[in-house]
């Protein structure tokens, strides 16, 4: 069924000269419910119609996200690993490993993300022992993706029981942010993590 159809009966449709039929297909959802409304089509019709409208209203948010996405994406963002996890021995040499930490990566993502009509949230959960951390990114149009990461508490260390919640927390909210995002962390000196085991 065309869309001028959800407007008008088949038998009206086919009574339309042709140049205003392709002029109505061009047409947006809501210039076919405005029309309809004015025609004074009936509930049936106007509900199709609002659900064309919606889907349409999808479609267009997407292709927006998508479009803000690339945009973001091209920027030249570097995320640098400050984070010292390890030791330094008596001659000054550090043993050990650096990582991003969730402000290093947030500092230079958020700012990013508002240039672009993008927003980020993240919802956190404990189910089944583990800790599940979902970021979600929408852009301003309204369409939204999320990642959704989880792990145990971190009990390293001498940490109480909300400490391990937390750190696993932060660690998921750093992870899960730079997975949907597609960014990754770099060494300051080298611009890579130099094949050191990849740690962030």
């Amino acid at each position: 069924m065309s869309a001028l159809e959800l407007i008008e009966p088949p038998e009206t449709v086919a009574r339309q000269p042709s140049p205003q039929r392709a002029m109505t297909t061009m047409a947006t959802p809501a210039d076919l419910l405005r029309l309809a409304v004015e025609n004074g089509a009936d509930l049936d019709r106007l509900e199709r119609l609002m659900a064309l409208q919606e889907r349409w209203e999808a479609g267009e948010a997407r292709k927006a996200f998508t479009q803000a996405m690339t945009d973001f994406k091209a920027e030249p963002l570097e995320i640098f690993k400050r984070k010292e996890v390890g030791y330094k021995t008596k001659e000054g040499d550090f043993v050990g490993y650096k990582h991003a930490q969730l402000c290093d990566v947030v500092d230079v993502v958020v700012p990013a993300m508002a240039r672009h009509g993008l927003s980020h949230r993240w919802d956190v959960k404990q189910e089944g022992g583990k800790v599940l951390v979902t970021c979600t990114v929408t852009h301003r149009a309204g369409h939204s993706e999320s990642v959704t990461l989880d792990g145990a508490p971190d009990n390293s260390g001498k940490k109480n029981a909300i400490q391990q919640v937390a750190s696993t927390i932060q660690y998921l909210e750093r992870y899960s942010l730079l997975a949907i995002t597609g960014l990754s962390t770099k060494d300051e000196r080298h611009g890579d993590d130099d094949g050191q085991g990849g740690q962030d």
